[in-house]
């Protein structure tokens, strides 16, 4: 009985911070970027040819190559 009683008392206060929580506008954001992503493409392709550079240099087995 005690356990009902208190569900039905804060019942009311959880549907009220739902309502109050719900009436507040939410922020804006104001994140501009600083860098152009011409820059990021960049490293990117400079990394893409460091890594495909070294995957292609032959081994130093020259005597199993063929």
């Amino acid at each position: 009985m005690r356990l009902i009683r208190t569900i039905s008392t804060l019942a009311p206060l959880a549907l009220a911070t739902v309502a109050s929580a719900q009436a507040e506008k939410p922020p804006e954001p104001s994140f501009t970027p600083q860098t152009n992503p011409v820059v990021g493409y960049l490293i990117m392709a400079v990394l893409f040819g460091i890594i495909v550079a070294i995957s292609i240099m032959p081994s130093k087995r020259s005597h199993t190559d063929i």
